[in-house]
């Protein structure tokens, strides 16, 4: 289960030609990497989706410049999410995604968000 320490709101984006709010996730367990969370209006119906996680491994050190150490940032994809542990991996992304909506700050954001 990935628990969130804290959420904010970087910028309004388009990925994939749909309209999306990217959020910085900051984690709340030691170990687990920061994410970029690409958030949009759900297609089926009121209500939000997560459409594109990327987690991010970089470290400051050495990610200023491009080189071959690591990699800093990667696509998360969603089976991969949630992927151990209990509840069931569905469920955790589901908590997951309500756990972030919680943010009033968050919601006024998506609130923004244009209509396809």
């Amino acid at each position: 289960m990935y628990y969130i320490k804290d959420a904010e709101y970087l910028r309004t984006d388009e990925h994939e030609g749909k309209p999306c709010a990217v959020l910085r996730v900051y984690p709340g367990a030691v170990g687990d990497p920061e994410l970029y969370v690409y958030v949009s209006r759900s297609t089926e119906g009121p209500g939000y989706e997560i459409i594109r996680m990327v987690r991010s491994e970089a470290a400051l050190e050495i990610d200023w410049f491009d080189n071959n150490l690591h990699q800093a940032f990667s696509e998360l994809e969603e089976e991969q999410f949630g992927d151990r542990g209990w509840p069931e991996p569905a469920v955790q992304r589901q908590q997951f995604l309500e756990n972030l909506l919680s943010k009033e700050e968050l919601i006024s954001k998506l609130e923004e968000l244009p209509s396809e």
